[in-house]
């Protein structure tokens, strides 16, 4: 009895760990300007008492953190009596999707509806990391490890992946940069949980630096990067690492959809997005934006991506599940491919968030407040 005792007793003291950091022992302490503390303060602001209505809400990565016009969505909601509130966050893809929605049916039943802001991009594959684990964390539930699986299968030689089923392990070097200064993390966590619920969840990202130094229209742009010594290029360098990368592993797409059975990651990236789309039992169709890209991401990335993108997702339209609007092209026409209204090769400064703004807000209004029945095509954003 001794002994099973003795093997029983560290297994139940982990299980409790595990249920714990699952219930969110350690959100009070985790790193604010990590990828977990970004959600945590979405988390605490959306439990903050002046949060008590909450109708509409923005989902999706950085790229709508900047480029769309948060504040102009709140005023609109204002005008009709209802709060929406932007819960994009850096690094998130369609299993912070999966998860938020989840998360939000749980404790903000009353929800009526929101924008999921994409690009390209993320159809290109299930998953975009293990990453992506540490923005849902706060936010995951017992019952979502099937939903992070799909995206983020654990695999025995890549620990980071492990945290797909265990939140005390997905924590861990977050306890371990906790341990070497813990001074300096409970000043920050302080400081940022000082900050307004309106602050975190109703205000833009403010950014008014541009590209033309170097350009945004070409993955060539990158040799600029490269004979500059400036703050501003060292800064681009990752970025033009990552193009050159996808660039030289430029898949055909279009060649792969005409594949009969398709191959099984393309599967699996449609499976997913229609079926968390179809999962979302929203008053009001999600209005699912197709953010802009520059030219040279458009060039890196795979032959057939806008192709593919709208193969799955047009029948959702013409279900009614969603409304789209495609605004992979709204930047095309602004001056120099663009280069004034992005401040790095992925991100929109204040004008183009305007420019995105001016195309696009009044689709928005009318797919989140008209009573009018859905259409059955999808939109295109032109910015023209």
């Amino acid at each position: 009895m001794k002994t099973l005792l003795k093997f029983i007793a560290p297994l139940l003291l982990l299980m409790l760990c595990e249920s714990l950091f699952r219930l969110g022992i350690w959100e009070g302490m985790v790193k604010p300007d990590s990828h977990a503390g970004t959600s945590v303060r979405l988390k605490r602001a959306l439990n903050d008492p002046t949060m008590r209505q909450l109708d509409f809400v923005t989902l999706g990565s950085s790229r709508p953190v900047y480029g769309i016009d948060h504040e102009a969505l709140a005023r609109i909601a204002q005008e009709h009596g209802a709060v929406h509130a932007n819960l994009s966050m850096p690094g998130s893809h369609w299993m912070t999707v999966d998860v938020l929605t989840n998360w939000l049916a749980a404790h903000r039943p009353n929800l009526r509806g929101g924008v999921i802001a994409m690009d390209l991009t993320t159809f290109m594959y299930p998953g975009n990391g293990s990453y992506e684990l540490a923005i849902v964390a706060p936010f995951r539930g017992f019952a979502d490890d099937a939903v992070i699986a799909a995206h983020v299968p654990a695999k025995r030689d890549e620990m980071a992946s492990w945290g797909a089923h265990s939140a005390l392990y997905q924590y861990r070097e977050d306890i371990q940069d906790y341990v070497k200064a813990p001074l300096q993390r409970r000043e920050s966590v302080t400081w940022w949980k000082g900050m307004p619920a309106a602050d975190v969840l109703l205000r833009n990202a403010k950014e008014a630096r541009d590209m033309c130094e170097f350009g945004v229209d070409r993955v060539a742009a990158c040799d600029k990067v490269d004979s500059s010594t400036t703050e501003a290029a060292n800064g681009l360098r990752h970025q033009c690492r990552e193009l050159r990368a996808t660039l030289a592993g430029r898949p055909d797409f279009a060649a792969l959809m005409r594949q009969q059975p398709l191959p099984d990651f393309l599967q699996q990236v449609r499976d997913n997005i229609r079926s968390r789309l179809r999962a979302l039992n929203w008053p009001r169709p999600p209005v699912v934006v197709l953010m802009p890209l520059t030219g040279a991401w458009k060039e890196a990335s795979p032959l057939g991506l806008h192709q593919w993108t709208l193969s799955v997702l047009q029948p959702l339209v013409d279900e009614g599940h969603i409304r789209l609007i495609d605004a992979t092209d709204a930047l095309a026409s602004a001056d120099n491919g663009g280069c004034g209204q992005y401040f790095d090769f992925f991100h929109q400064n204040d004008s183009g968030r305007q420019m995105l703004t001016d195309a696009v807000l009044p689709q928005i209004e009318a797919a989140l407040y008209d009573d009018s029945p859905a259409p059955a095509a999808r939109v295109a954003a032109t910015g023209e």
